[in-house]
């Protein structure tokens, strides 16, 4: 049985080819027709695209040199040599199928999708062309401007592809139906992307960090290394990556300690309570000022936080440029160094805890 079957799918398939080339439904299979047919179908092929693409090429060449005479602009120039270059393709397939049997009237309907298509690819490369220009007269993202970009690719291929089947005598109406339902499903079953690419297009568009900014996002801090439609990347001190995804960004209380031209930061030293205060900020505003950390304008300065116990908080505030926030923790600890060598050679004393034991013999002689 199943030798019978394969016997009669083989001459079932050997009649589709000899029929395909144009031989009688009743024609008996004759292999030496066959291969003369298929040569001369094969040799009418070849000479049609070549010529074709001979034609096409003409044109390229008569395209650029119109060109460099009137100086056209690339983008439509572009435009040309792809069209014609879509027309050799089209010209070619259409011989093919022609010479294969295939029936006037899906060429005709191959004809209708091709030219549909040609059609919304000048639609897209015109369009996506001229509005990458528009914005970028108002500075807008890199990010933004390609999802922009592919928000209208993918439309302009949606819509281009359901036009194509209208050609084919499909429903577009029911295939469209069925897709919204279908996109309706995906998005409840996807809420968490779908949360965090529309958070991912709103910090796109208000733009509260850049690539390269130090900003502290809740608990983490580091360098913003990109900014993906789904999630943020964060490069810390440590040379970690941080992926942080964008809802949370959106919700979270973001600081962006780079935002301006120059930082502000602030340590804190003491000194005894009998010392100078005026002494100690001068000898701590020279120390600083022979080191090139720090800026000079606006300058450091040194000022009195509190009154303690054990002596006098200072409070020395200093102003850094961007660029030093990956290594603030090592300029913070150098600070503290350069203030108590300024405290040592200016001899002034920095009190340290210490118990002071009181004997009974101190106690009668202060009696």
């Amino acid at each position: 049985m199943f030798d019978r079957l394969l016997t009669e799918f083989l001459e079932a398939l050997r009649r589709s080819i000899f029929l395909s080339i144009g031989a009688p439904e009743n024609h008996d299979l004759n292999w030496d027709v066959l291969a003369a047919k298929l040569l001369s179908k094969l040799v009418i092929i070849v000479v049609l695209i070549v010529l074709f693409w001979l034609l096409s090429r003409g044109l390229r060449k008569l395209i650029q040199l119109i060109a460099k005479r009137i100086h056209a602009n690339p983008i439509i120039i572009n435009v040309l040599n792809n069209s014609i270059h879509f027309f050799w393709l089209l010209a070619s397939s259409i011989t093919v199928l022609s010479q294969f049997g295939l029936s006037e009237k899906y060429l005709q309907a191959v004809s209708r999708a091709a030219i549909v298509s040609l059609i919304f690819y000048v639609i897209w490369m015109l369009f996506t062309k001229l509005t990458m220009r528009f914005l970028d007269q108002f500075y807008i993202d890199d990010s933004l401007k390609q999802l922009l970009r592919n928000i209208i690719s993918v439309l302009l291929v949606i819509f281009g592809i359901a036009a194509i089947m209208a050609q084919f005598g499909f429903n577009i109406i029911s295939i469209m139906a069925g897709l919204g339902i279908v996109g309706i499903a995906v998005s409840f079953a996807a809420q968490s992307t779908l949360s965090n690419f529309i958070a991912g297009i709103t910090i796109l568009i208000e733009r509260p960090f850049h690539i390269g900014d130090w900003v502290r996002i809740n608990k983490f801090e580091g360098k913003i290394t990109q900014i993906l439609l789904r999630t943020t990347h964060i490069r810390n001190r440590d040379n970690l990556l941080i992926i942080i995804p964008n809802s949370t960004v959106a919700n979270a209380e973001v600081t962006n300690l780079t935002a301006h031209e120059r930082m502000r930061f602030e340590s804190y030293c003491r000194i005894s309570l009998q010392e100078d205060v005026e002494k100690a900020r001068q000898a701590i505003l020279a120390r600083l000022d022979l080191e090139e950390e720090y800026l000079k304008q606006p300058a450091p300065s040194v000022d009195v936080s509190q009154f303690a116990e054990s002596g006098i908080v200072l409070i020395v505030r200093y102003w850094l440029e961007p660029y030093q926030m990956e290594r603030l923790p090592r300029i913070q600890e150098k600070l503290l160094e350069h203030v108590k060598e300024a405290l040592r050679d200016a001899e002034i004393d920095v009190p340290f805890p210490h118990i002071k034991l009181l004997t009974d013999q101190f106690r009668n002689e202060v009696k």
